[in-house]
């Protein structure tokens, strides 16, 4: 019997899976971790940058962590961009300053430009040898620059990322984003062993001041500007640490309407600047993250979208069929109801598929539970989460794919990327 079309492509998908798994296990199990290097010297002066849009609710909580930071106060530099908000994010910010004049925070006002303007505005009076960015809905713990500026010492290092874990997670949205943020945190891990990092997170990743303003800075064009800036700096091989001693706690969406605009914004960034940076892709210069991180990139979504489309065609054909046999028996069920014997050999089960999904199941719960060993978190640390996990385990990829095809229809229409 031959196969159908989505038999085909069900199987091809199987295939890129499991070849990838088999490669990240290879890495898990093979490639050592880089042991963090000691700081040598007298401390840095350091530089933290909090861009803020609308952020009158969280705004405070950001910057008194950075007030709070084990790090000599003459030596640390805050500076606040207020992007044009039209909340109280001024008033609120004035209103910190003027009760702290102690820390020494400047605020700079400006209209409504973007968060790459934002950035590139501080950096322009940023005193700092390494700066980070920090959203103002974040928070970072006291220990994390000293734990971060360690890995400098090592002159090929541009930036380094922190831990991100969202703030005390209470509703299942958030539980959910919790768990998504655990595991994407293990593909860090991972992608850190080979030099394979494309996105420097906002909340607190740290870098070499001198030479992102070498390399002009954050580009003002593109909505994911951590994502651009990383590739950007692999695209010069320069190397992106990651560390999980430094822990910042960031806000996740409240709403499935807000989760869903923030995820079309990371995806849409992310394929917009692989499609910029594509000479990399493939490119023996660039070892591993040419080979398997830039091509993944786009092949996630890719996937996605055509293992989407054609469980939606196979749905529709499906109801169409069944819709033409009630027709024909004229709407009348009953009988057949009356007559109804289950008939089920197992025989009959498509054992090849059963295994492979199996296999690739087992794969995710493995990664599950070893992301929250390598973070040294619970999965019960909040509270009862048997629903959310289920969810997330279950119908979360759902929610993704309907990113991707939307993804998909605003390349079609070609719209413009807003941030």
């Amino acid at each position: 019997m031959l196969l159908r079309s989505f038999d085909v492509v069900v199987f091809v998908i199987y295939f890129i899976l499991l070849f990838l798994s088999v490669f990240w296990l290879t890495v898990l199990y093979t490639v050592r971790d880089p042991k963090k290097p000691k700081l040598k010297g007298e401390l840095p002066k350091f530089t933290a940058i909090v861009p803020a849009y609308n952020e009158e609710n969280t705004i405070i909580g950001t910057v008194q962590s950075l007030v709070a930071l084990d790090y000599p106060r003459d030596k640390k530099q805050i500076i606040v961009v207020n992007d044009g908000s039209k909340d109280k994010t001024r008033i609120r910010m004035e209103e910190f300053i003027a009760k702290h004049p102690e820390a020494g925070i400047i605020l700079i006002n400006q209209e409504n430009q973007g968060k790459g303007t934002a950035l590139n505005n501080a950096l322009k009076i940023a005193t700092g040898k390494f700066y980070a960015c920090l959203d103002a809905d974040s928070s970072v713990e006291s220990n994390a620059v000293k734990e971060m500026l360690p890995y400098f010492e090592d002159k090929n290092i541009a930036a380094v990322c922190p831990l991100l874990k969202i703030d005390n997670p209470r509703s299942m949205i958030e539980k959910v984003q919790w768990y998504e943020y655990i595991v994407n945190m293990f593909y860090k891990y991972l992608n850190a062993k080979i030099n394979c990092i494309h996105v420097t997170p906002g909340p607190f990743s740290v870098y070499r001041t001198d030479l992102i303003k070498e390399l002009g800075g954050y580009d003002t064009t593109t909505i994911t500007e951590d994502l651009e800036i990383a590739i950007r700096l692999q695209k010069y091989q320069y190397q992106i640490a990651q560390t999980f001693d430094a822990t910042v706690h960031t806000k996740g969406p409240k709403t499935w309407k807000a989760l869903f605009r923030q995820r079309v914004r990371w995806y849409k960034g992310s394929v917009d600047n692989s499609l910029k940076y594509k000479k990399l892709m493939f490119n023996k210069k660039y070892g591993d993250f040419g080979f398997i991180r830039m091509p993944t990139i786009l092949l996630a979504g890719i996937l996605t979208i055509i293992i989407s489309a054609f469980l939606f065609r196979e749905v529709i054909i499906k109801l169409y069929k069944d819709l033409l046999w009630m027709i024909g028996i004229n709407f009348d069920i009953w009988p057949l109801i009356q007559n109804f014997s289950f008939d089920f050999s197992i025989l009959s089960l498509p054992f090849s598929k059963l295994f492979i999904a199996t296999l690739l199941i087992s794969l995710g719960l493995f990664v599950m539970f070893y992301s929250y060993q390598v973070i040294g978190e619970k999965i019960t640390n909040h509270g009862r989460t048997f629903f959310s996990l289920i969810f997330y385990l279950l119908l979360y990829s759902l929610f993704l794919s309907t990113v991707w095809m939307y993804i998909a229809f605003i390349f079609i229409l070609g719209k413009q990327s807003k941030w």
